[in-house]
């Protein structure tokens, strides 16, 4: 089963961050071929939009990423949800322990 790769892991603490974590993400999308989006400064939007959208014909992915321990609030409940109601697009929400589900959805 494929781990997270090292360098997304702080070497003082040996945490993931959110940050970190969705760096490894985009990198791993790109190398998959994906087209990648992140609003890199979310404070003006909408809550609730997820993390990053993915986009590879014929799949779009709207992902969230959370830390080991985050926690979805419930407008990205209720958002995501949204999105997973949709025909032609899939949703997930991302933890580090699920890279190998990762590697899955972007191959």
């Amino acid at each position: 089963m494929p781990q997270v790769p090292s360098n997304a892991i702080d070497p003082l603490s040996g945490v993931i961050t959110e940050a970190q974590f969705q760096e490894t993400v985009v990198d791993a999308a790109e190398l998959f071929g994906w087209w990648v989006f992140h609003d890199n400064d979310s404070r003006r939007n909408r809550a609730g939009f997820p993390d990053l959208v993915l986009i590879r014909p014929p799949r779009v992915v709207f992902l969230e990423l959370k830390r080991e321990k985050g926690r979805v609030s419930p407008v990205q409940a209720e958002v995501l949800g949204m999105l997973d109601g949709c025909d032609t697009v899939e949703t997930h929400v991302a933890r580090p322990s699920q890279w190998s589900d990762v590697c899955r959805w972007l191959s």
